[in-house]
């Protein structure tokens, strides 16, 4: 067995910008690779921060279970839940009044019953808007990640990791990381992963359970993020969209799914800001009958411009879609150069 150790690395006169890291590496009791099996990729380090100060950098070499990670600069540690790494803001504090008031759409996807039943019947609903089918959409996102393969690969609210493992497979990354915020879905995500006999040779994963609004990545250490289905359910889109630029790298990849408004398909034909008058009152209607509707707080439906400006608001760029019927699939890149001041 591994055994757990820290180094500190000395503080080197970077750009002013960056500050001096330190380093903690997190060992496991297995070889790196997806569900304990056989070493895939021995030399693969996956890099995570503390998600208080984002500058001490984890360094984890192994699949689950895992050790515990803690930040000498924060005082504070961050749970192991044996399958997964918890680097959440509140991991491994006990807090005896205060009590963080989740959004609903959060706590759904926390359920075990709707883990259990997401692949289940639940992932294939989607064909009703639109969505072509888990294999279909990963074939388009791995187009639109053509650039950041041979990279490590963020799949951010993984949920079961149904994408994770179509990742995992392909062998076209050096490392997948399964990150949601339910402990649910990723326990359930485990699972499937210990039963799914073609990872046992593939690309190592490791699972995180990680909040979109605070993601626990250092500034510019991430190569590509991949999304699916995911950005309706987020509490706050504006802020994740903000952490998934600060954590791309230059010429980092970020690709998303997620549903139009029910007259999309009208608006393609005639354009989304003819029908946009008549979203409103249509999307009221339907919500009347969807439990996971915008009434009750938990999903929402996107125009293609409500999507463009939150891509154009956290400076990515080259933002590019396949778009059919409600669903949609868009990818945006971080700028490979540093954008110069406005003179004035």
């Amino acid at each position: 067995m591994r055994q757990l150790h820290k180094q500190c690395a000395a503080p080197q006169q970077h750009d002013a910008r960056r500050a001096a890291r330190t380093v903690v590496r997190v060992a496991s009791a297995e070889p790196v690779t997806s569900a304990g099996a056989a070493a895939a990729n021995p030399q693969t380090d996956f890099k995570f921060a503390c998600p208080i100060c984002l500058t001490t950098e984890f360094v984890v070499q192994g699949s689950a279970p895992y050790q515990a990670c803690r930040c000498g600069r924060c005082g504070r540690s961050f749970e192991a839940k044996g399958q997964y790494l918890d680097l959440t803001l509140t991991s491994g504090v006990a807090q005896q009044v205060y009590e963080q008031k989740m959004w609903q759409g959060t706590e759904l996807f926390r359920q075990p019953l709707v883990s259990f039943v997401y692949e289940r019947g639940w992932r294939q609903n989607f064909a009703g808007a639109g969505f072509p089918g888990a294999e279909k959409e990963f074939e388009m996102a791995m187009q639109y990640l053509q650039p950041a393969q041979g990279g490590v690969l963020i799949d951010a609210s993984c949920g079961t990791g149904l994408f994770t493992r179509l990742f995992a497979r392909s062998k076209k990354f050096a490392g997948v990381v399964a990150l949601d915020f339910s402990e649910s879905m990723l326990q359930q995500a485990q699972q499937f992963f210990a039963q799914d006999a073609a990872l046992k040779a593939g690309t190592p994963i490791v699972a995180v359970r990680g909040d979109i609004g605070r993601l626990p990545f250092a500034t510019g250490s991430v190569d590509a993020i991949h999304a699916g289905a995911a950005i309706h359910c987020w509490p706050n889109p504006q802020a994740a969209m903000a952490e998934i630029s600060r954590v791309l790298k230059p010429g980092g990849v970020f690709v998303a799914s997620t549903f139009l408004t029910p007259l999309a398909p009208l608006g393609e034909l005639i354009g989304d800001s003819t029908v946009r008058p008549l979203s409103q009152p249509v999307s009221t209607v339907i919500e009347t009958f969807n439990p996971f509707g915008r009434s009750n707080q938990t999903f929402r439906y996107w125009e293609e411009d409500e999507l463009k400006d939150l891509v154009a608001a956290v400076g990515l760029t080259d933002y590019t879609r396949t778009r059919s019927r409600m669903f949609i699939m868009f990818a945006a890149t971080k700028p490979a150069a540093e954008r110069q001041p406005e003179q004035w």
